[in-house]
């Protein structure tokens, strides 16, 4: 290959190398990036020069420059990205190109064998032990599709679907981010019950140079007639005889040349936009948005449920998919019965199964009862978790988990699930508008197809959003909630901050107890009031704690003596104790010395001084032990006193005797229920 084979791949190569260039300051002949434009591409010549760098060259040049290789790292690197076509097949090594049902099941494999062997291609059906197997007669029964199923049910409805005459073609189309299939069987094995799979699509069958692709193709449209939205063969320019797809790209055609051609062949009226019917509409009543959660779910449509890590949505998550399969309100919300799925990359099954026991308990039904109804899944410590796949260019690729999720929502008959969480099932740029929204119609379009409400939980961002990323998510969905967490308080509250089908603002408050979240008017008296005490000593001790970490941070010693230094006096002046009185403090700090949270020690080294500084310290944060002389007033707790129990299971987060929730995206789940 020369200089002037890869010179009309320029843009795509660019393109994938740096994403999408400056529209300001490109033009139809000229691409640049960054701010100023110092990176230019000349697409007529196919050249390039750096002007910081004061570097530039031809095709090779820069993808050696910035894939940091060689030539011939160079040409694998195009190779992988669909540019040129691979390398000859080595002898005697077969290639298996697996034919997929919807859900991504393997039905049976092509193989290529290479030249010289007879024949070329030979077809696997299932041998019955989960492996497969070519032989006669083995494809009896077995179920033919298209080559990428599973992708082109996923695939944009807009988008042009290529038709090509092999798989080779199929996958080398797929790489360069268009929608491609084939038939199994080569030329002129296209079976009419394949039409259906394109209904309403706009298709190009791509035609060999020869007689027999002239054949194929005109086949194919002819079954395609009438179901397709528009189906031509298309003949590519300058194919040399018996030449396909691949001869063409390696000629210097682009996808976005292939595009540009397709789009001339099916004209632009192929898809109009579909307009409602209003007459037929004018004999109906309009039904308002039906839910799945009431006020906070709707049926069909994507809601992203946002809230800090220690916050409990994921426990609220599978607190509401149980709800809807025991076919109970939940914290006071109607949701619909019915099959649910909650999905995890989070959690392991034993957690699943730990949080699911107490779930059940807390809410009077039974495990047993909700097999087939409730859908609990986990994917921690699987690889391939994303939804979608991005390339460098921004299109979008929905990947096989993706594929998985519908194929079960559709099985099942789920009309909730929830989706734990965004960090896990979305690989591409959060700050990129078209990466969110293109991820987010995706699930939109699932939602759509099967009626589910889908809630995607995340995490806000560390500025203080209640979202992580680009404006996009709130923008992309329909409805939006946030769960915020008093930590002082232990309240939980579900705000509605987007709400397209019905009232925002706050929809309930609740706290944990018991493995389970409630709302104070459901849970006894007797229960509220011991709540209410331990949450209040909880409050009274983080108070305490925060502030006496913020005069640490700034080495300004206090005293549990009553005196200038007197920690209660200073810490009710601080603002970490949020408004909290000095006697709230002196009981908080009486009951941190009863079970060895704090303690007097040595501080510091004033070196100013010449002396030691002694003072009220956190007894987990010790920084040296010293001697002090103490006199017979000074406040020392017992030792006995100190190891009464830890602090984190009495009165901080996670504490026995129904106390405060313990943070679930961080806990350490033990036998005991209590994270220890």
């Amino acid at each position: 290959m020369n200089a002037d084979t890869f010179a009309p791949m320029m843009r795509d190569v660019a393109i994938a190398l740096f994403g999408l260039p400056n529209q300001r300051l490109s033009n139809a002949e000229t691409l640049r990036w960054g701010n100023h434009g110092s990176l230019k591409v000349d697409l007529a010549d196919g050249v390039w020069h750096d002007k910081e760098a004061n570097e530039g060259g031809g095709v090779l040049d820069l993808v050696m420059r910035e894939r940091g290789c060689d030539k011939a790292g160079a040409l694998a690197w195009l190779e992988g990205e669909g540019l040129i076509a691979p390398r000859e097949q080595a002898p005697g090594k077969p290639i298996f190109y697996d034919y997929r049902d919807e859900a991504g099941a393997v039905l049976f494999k092509v193989e290529r064998r290479g030249k010289g062997n007879i024949p070329p291609f030979l077809q696997h059906g299932p041998d019955g032990n989960g492996g497969f197997v070519a032989r006669k007669d083995i494809m009896q029964g077995v179920r033919l599709v298209p080559y990428r199923l599973p992708e082109l049910i996923v695939a944009d409805p807009a988008a042009i679907v290529f038709i090509c005459e092999g798989e080779k073609d199929a996958d080398r189309l797929a790489r360069l981010g268009l929608v491609a299939t084939t038939s199994p069987g080569g030329a002129g094995k296209f079976r009419a019950e394949f039409a259906p799979l394109f209904a309403d699509r706009r298709v190009a069958v791509l035609e060999d140079n020869d007689q027999a692709g002239r054949d194929h193709a005109a086949d194919v449209v002819a079954k395609l007639d009438g179901v397709a939205a528009d189906a031509v063969a298309l003949k590519l320019p300058g194919l040399p005889q018996k030449g396909d797809v691949s001869d063409w790209l390696n000629n210097g055609g682009s996808a976005f040349q292939l595009l540009q051609i397709a789009e001339t062949a099916l004209g632009t009226d192929a898809l109009p936009l579909p307009t409602l019917d209003l007459a037929a509409l004018a004999k109906t009543r309009a039904k308002a948005k039906p839910f799945a959660i009431e006020r906070i779910a709707p049926l069909a449509e994507t809601t992203l449920f946002t809230g800090p890590g220690s916050a409990g949505k994921s426990l609220l998550g599978q607190q509401l998919a149980t709800a809807g399969a025991a076919g109970l309100p939940c914290l006071g919300l109607n949701v619909q019965p019915g099959p649910t799925l909650y999905l995890t990359c989070e959690d392991d099954a034993e957690q699943l199964h730990w949080r699911q026991e107490h779930l059940c308990a807390a809410m009077g039904s039974s495990m047993a009862s909700l097999a087939n109804k409730l859908h609990l899944v986990s994917l921690r410590g699987e690889l391939g978790n994303e939804l979608a796949t991005f390339t460098r260019d921004g299109k979008m690729t929905p990947a096989v988990t993706f594929q998985r999720i519908a194929s079960m929502l559709r099985k099942t008959g789920a009309k909730l699930a929830f989706l734990d969480n965004v960090a896990h099932l979305f690989t591409g740029n959060e700050n990129d508008r078209g990466d969110v929204t293109r991820f987010v119609n995706l699930l939109n379009r699932l939602a759509g197809e099967t009626g589910a409400a889908i809630v995607l939980l995340g995490h806000p961002n560390k500025h203080g959003d209640e979202w992580s990323g680009s404006t996009a998510w709130p923008n992309a969905v329909r409805s939006r909630i946030y769960l915020e967490h008093d930590e002082d308080s232990d309240i939980r509250t579900l705000t509605l901050p987007k709400a397209n089908y019905g009232q925002k603002g706050e929809v309930v408050r609740f706290r944990w107890f018991d493995w389970a979240f409630w709302r104070d008017e459901d849970l006894p008296a007797d229960t509220r009031a011991e709540l209410a005490e331990v949450t209040k000593a909880n409050g009274e001790n983080a108070a305490f704690l925060r502030c006496l970490a913020q005069r640490t941070k700034e080495r300004r010693h206090v005293s549990e003596k009553v005196g200038a230094n007197y920690a209660p006096k200073i810490f009710a002046t601080m603002v970490e104790a949020k408004g909290m009185k000095k006697e709230r403090l002196v009981e908080a700090m009486d009951r941190l010395f009863r079970i060895g949270a704090i303690e007097r020690g040595f501080l510091w080294r004033d070196t100013a001084e010449g002396k030691d500084i002694f003072g009220l310290r956190e007894t987990g944060n010790v920084t040296g032990n010293r001697p002090e002389t103490t006199s017979a007033n000074d406040r020392k707790p017992a030792e006995s006193d100190r190891k009464t129990h830890p602090i984190d299971t009495t009165y901080q987060s996670g504490a026995a005797s129904q106390s405060a929730a313990p943070e679930d995206d961080d806990l350490d789940w033990g036998d005991n229920g209590e994270g220890e």
